[in-house]
C-alpha cells in the first residue's frame, strides 16, 4: 500500500508543478500587458503634451491677432478724420489760387 502512495504523491507533485508553470506563464504575460500597457501611456502622455502647447500657441496666437484687429479698428476710425482734413487743404489750396476780381 505504500507504493500507492508514494505514486499519487508523485501525481500530485507534477499536477502541482504544471500548475505553477501555468501560472508563471499567465504572470509573465500579465507583466508584458502591464509593461505594453506603460508603453501607450507615455505615448498618450506625450502627444497630451505636445496637444498643450499647441493650445497655448493657438491662444496666444489669437490674442495677439485681437490686439491686431483692435488697433486696426482704432485706425479705421481715424481714416474718415484724416480724410476730411486732406479735402478741407485741397479746397482751401484751390480755392486760394483762383483769383478775386
Amino acid at each position: 500500500m505504500s507504493v500507492q502512495i508514494e505514486s499519487d504523491l508523485k501525481e500530485i507533485l507534477t499536477r502541482f508543478e504544471q500548475r505553477f508553470d501555468k501560472l508563471d506563464q499567465k504572470l509573465d504575460k500579465l507583466n508584458d500587458n502591464t509593461t505594453d500597457i506603460n508603453l501607450r501611456l507615455t505615448k498618450v502622455e506625450t502627444k497630451l503634451d505636445a496637444a498643450t502647447e499647441d493650445i497655448r500657441e493657438i491662444k496666444s496666437t489669437q490674442k495677439a491677432l485681437s490686439t491686431d484687429v483692435s488697433d486696426l479698428k482704432g485706425a479705421k476710425s481715424l481714416i474718415i478724420p484724416i480724410l476730411v482734413a486732406v479735402t478741407t487743404s485741397i479746397l482751401t489750396l484751390i480755392i486760394r489760387t483762383i483769383p478775386i476780381s
